[in-house]
This record gives structure tokens, sequence and C-alpha cells, in this order.
């Protein structure tokens, strides 16, 4: 393999050779390995809790235990992934008792972040949302929840990337990478087809045009309203056939 110089790499030596085409392999392995495990964890073939020895992936995936790493390094910051000292990794938990407080937080990142999206939005960001409203019409047609949770997860960062704040941004998109699983699991106990998918667009548009016209109070207005359908699911997933007893207190 020919080694390539890169004049950009940092280095004691001017005349050091970095051999771009490891460096760009290693980086490809680990994104695979990413991609394998973050599926493996969102489908629940990993279960909450379970101890992810380096080793064994290595033995199993046929990567070395670098990409392999970075991958779990990775996972940790979507919150999929839990990494203790001189203990490992393992899947993150699925902590119900903790739901109500995790959609008291949600809900407020989103309300700041879509107010300021409609504040502080720039064309760019407008287009990003129109497409990818299109992106989650196509997933809803296919009717597989995997899809279609991912798809609105990335409607929703795209709105979090308009709101001029990448800290708050980058805060609320991994709150809802978080939540992921818990969407999931109760999309397969009640059913996708509980859900009208045109409903969904249809307030997803609403959003965009208030968004677009920078009416701060109707973007906030409807996202709250927008995010009550999941709130639901998450009641019903959490607390069965009876909710009486699940409240977000103080909501208004």
């Amino acid at each position: 393999m020919r080694a390539i110089q890169n004049k950009s790499a940092k280095s004691d030596d001017p005349t050091e050779v970095v051999d771009i085409s490891d460096e760009n392999a290693r980086q490809s392995s680990g994104q695979k390995v990413y991609a394998l495990l973050r599926e493996q964890i969102l489908n629940l073939d990993l279960p909450p809790n379970t101890e992810l020895d380096e080793v064994q992936f290595s033995r199993e995936l046929g990567y070395s235990r670098t990409p392999i790493r970075e991958a779990l390094i990775r996972l940790a910051s979507d919150s999929l992934v839990v990494l203790a000292p001189n203990r490992g990794a393992r899947v993150a938990p699925l902590d119900l008792d903790q739901v109500p407080q995790v959609l008291e937080a949600l809900e407020l990142y989103e309300r700041a972040t879509t107010r300021w999206a409609a504040l502080r939005r720039q064309p760019l960001h407008l287009d990003l949302l129109e497409q990818r409203n299109r992106e989650f019409a196509v997933a809803s047609e296919t009717r597989d929840p995997r899809q279609i949770v991912e798809a609105n997860w990335a409607f929703h960062d795209a709105i979090n990337q308009a709101c001029g704040n990448k800290f708050l941004a980058a805060d609320c998109s991994k709150m809802l990478r978080g939540v992921m699983r818990l969407s999931l699991l109760a999309f397969r106990q009640n059913g996708a087809a509980l859900l009208s998918y045109s409903d969904v667009i249809d307030q997803h548009n609403q959003m965009i045009d208030a968004i677009r016209r920078g009416d701060a109070a109707e973007a906030e207005r409807l996202v709250y309203e927008h995010s009550d359908e999941f709130r639901e699911r998450m009641k019903t997933f959490v607390a069965g056939a009876s909710t009486a007893d699940f409240s977000l207190s103080g909501r208004s």
C-alpha cells in the first residue's frame, strides 16, 4: 500500500509520512461497527444492561478493538451505551421510573429549541426541514416503526439545528436519541395502526410554516401539542391500560 504525504497532519517531524489509507480504513471500520451495534441496541437484539465485551465483538465481527472502542464511545454519546471506569461498557438501561422526568425535560427542551428556531433560522434550515418532512412521509408509507422513529428524530433534530444554540441543540437531540428505544417499544405494544401519519405530517408542516414566519409563540404551541401523541404512547407503555396515576404536573 502506497503511503501518501499528509501535509496537514500534525507531527514533530516535517518529513514524517502519514498513511491516509490506513486512517480512512480505520474510520470506515469504526462507522460500520457503530452502525451495526446501534441497530442491534435500538432493535433490542442487545437488551438493556447487556455487557459489551470488546474482545468478544472483535472475535465475532472480525475488527480490531480500536474501531470497536470508538464505536462504543459514539454510542455512549447517543445515550445508548454506558461506559464505566474499570467495568467496561454495557447497553444503557431503560429506567421506566424516570420516564415522567425525561418527558418533562424533553418537553422544555423542544419548546425552547422550536421557539428559537422561529427567531433564528436561516434559509438552509427551512430547506432541511422540508426535506426531513418529505423523508418522514416516505418512511410512514413503509409502516416500519424503526424507519418512522428514525425519520421523526431527524425532523426534530433539524429544528434543533435551527435554534442557534449548539449546546441546547445537542442536548435536545441527545435526549431524543435516548428515548428512541422506549418509543419503539411503545410502537410495538400499541401498534403502528394507532397513528395517523397524515396528521403528523400536517403538524410538521404547520411547525415549518410558523418557523418560516418567525412566529415563535405559535411554533412553541405547535410543538407542545405535537408531542402530546408521543407522551400518550409513553403513558400507555409505562402504566399499561390505566394511566390515571401518570401525570406531568406543572405543565401549562
